[in-house]
């Protein structure tokens, strides 16, 4: 498997990757400011990394990394870019070289690193950082149970970001987020990366400064061992003691965001054989954002895909694929 050159392609523009990692960085600590805007910034801080990787190849995400990188050492100091690092700059500048290999198909043409295994992949790396920081208090025979551990940071979190929040009501918070907070803030952290990668794509191709060719994202497929992965990780929750369990627990939500994803290809699939599919769509997503076991539903559904496949039973009113 090999990278693909952005060097034959296009030419490397230092100053284009340069300024892709000061708006990363810039966009990262606008939540400090508390700005409007600061936390839709604050989401979409990976998409200036991921124009630069999927426009200028893999030189140039380094670039615009370490950029922002040091950007964000200058305007906090070094612990603050060390969290970045991990945060942002390295998981981008890993899924834009994947995503940019190539390997010869069976008539000896280059294929694409796949989608799926890129989904799998993060979803991979997510899991082993919640294990690493879990173990790290476990053990640690001084530290309290984890949960209670999760429990103590997002209370002192509320307590600095809303000190007008009644007791009660806080504390109230602080037992409903703590039993999944892990594995929900580590899903958030995949979902973003992803949809900044994708939005990135979607640009670069609108303006034909694409490396890799338009992704189908409603034909993607998981790789087999994503199943395993949420195998583990349901064996873990259900037959380990105490802190086990509560890693495991969250290691399941981890590991359903690639099954959520698919999910959402099935619906897609689906909707295209409607002829109200827009509309159809709109809803679909409005009831997503206010029904939280919505999303559980739609990851079930990508489960059900990856087993007995779906959307092979779907026959769409038109073959266009749509993004």
């Amino acid at each position: 498997m090999r990278a693909v050159s952005a060097s034959i392609v296009m030419p490397m523009n230092p100053i284009m990757a340069i300024s892709a990692g000061i708006c990363s960085a810039v966009a990262v600590f606008s939540i400090v400011f508390g700005t409007v805007l600061a936390f839709p910034l604050f989401y979409l801080a990976p998409l200036p990394l991921y124009l630069a990787g999927l426009g200028l190849g893999s030189k140039g995400v380094i670039m615009a990394g370490l950029t922002a990188v040091f950007t964000a050492g200058l305007i906090g100091n070094a612990y603050t870019a060390l969290p970045y690092a991990f945060a942002y700059a390295v998981p981008a500048i890993m899924m834009c070289q994947l995503a940019l290999r190539t390997e010869p198909d069976a008539d000896g043409k280059p294929s694409w690193y796949p989608a799926g295994q890129l989904i799998g992949t993060l979803t991979v790396v997510g899991g082993f950082s919640l294990v690493f920081f879990a173990m790290m208090t476990i053990m640690d025979e001084r530290s309290a149970p984890l949960q209670d551990t999760v429990a103590g940071i997002i209370s002192h979190a509320l307590d600095r970001a809303g000190p007008e929040i009644p007791a009660d009501a806080r504390d109230m918070l602080t037992m409903g987020l703590a039993p999944f907070f892990p594995g929900m803030a580590v899903a958030s952290w995949i979902v973003m990366h992803l949809v900044n990668a994708a939005l990135g794509q979607k640009a670069l191709v609108k303006s034909d400064r694409n490396l890799r060719p338009r992704i189908s994202y409603a034909n993607i497929t998981l790789p087999d061992w994503c199943s395993w992965v949420l195998v583990g990780a349901g064996l873990c929750a259900l037959i380990g003691p105490g802190d086990w369990s509560y890693l495991g627990r969250n290691l399941v939500i981890v590991a359903l965001v690639p099954f959520f994803l698919l999910g959402l290809a099935v619906v897609h699939t689906y909707v295209r054989r409607s002829s109200f599919g827009t509309l159809m769509i709109i809803s679909f997503y409005i009831l997503l954002l206010v029904l939280w076991w919505a999303a559980f539903a739609v990851a079930c559904a990508g489960v059900v895909e990856q087993w007995i496949g779906l959307r092979n039973r779907m026959q769409p009113v038109n073959d266009q694929e749509k993004e």
